[in-house]
């Protein structure tokens, strides 16, 4: 039972982690209204994750998972797509994202995803006019433009388009 307990105090921790930290980002975050919202104490909260730091990294590594869209450098006019309607559904991801951009800068790799363009283009599938790392970085800009747009928007489906779209005449050949 009390392992049960400790894993129910976790998940609680954690979900109250997420909304803080999309809210807030790491520094704007107080790990005591994360506890209160998770109903533990805040010395409990420190006891599981040690501090914010570490709190902010476990929530983050749940939303890398939640946050997968499958990547086809074949296909970047859909990657896009895919991509934004995972950030149209869940909003707090593209915060969260923007968030550990700001207090952690850093380089996230992005190797894979860029040899994969590479190939694509000396496949003649997708255009030379920018480096695979310029590629990836503008499919990435053009697939969150409207990351903090409504999630009720009815502009979605045009919007969804307009990504596809755009996209696909940057890769074209």
């Amino acid at each position: 039972m009390a392992s049960r307990d400790r894993e129910q105090t976790r998940r609680r921790l954690l979900d109250a982690a997420f909304v803080e930290f999309a809210a807030y980002g790491i520094a704007g975050a107080r790990m005591e209204r994360i506890a209160r919202i998770a109903g533990c104490s805040a010395g409990l909260a420190y006891t599981y994750y040690g501090g914010k730091e570490e709190l902010f990294d476990a929530v983050q590594s749940e939303v890398v998972d939640a946050a997968f869209v499958e990547f086809d450098a074949a296909d970047l006019p859909g990657y896009a797509a895919r991509l934004y309607d995972r950030q149209h559904e869940h909003p707090e991801f593209a915060r969260l994202a923007t968030w550990r951009r700001l207090e952690r800068p850093g380089r996230i790799s992005r190797t894979a995803e860029i040899e994969a363009i590479r190939e694509a283009q000396a496949a003649g599938l997708v255009s030379t006019r920018f480096s695979a790392e310029q590629m990836l970085v503008l499919v990435l800009a053009i697939a969150s433009m409207w990351s903090n747009a409504p999630a009720d928007s009815s502009d979605h489906v045009v919007r969804r388009q307009t990504v596809e779209e755009a996209v696909r005449r940057l890769v074209e050949p």
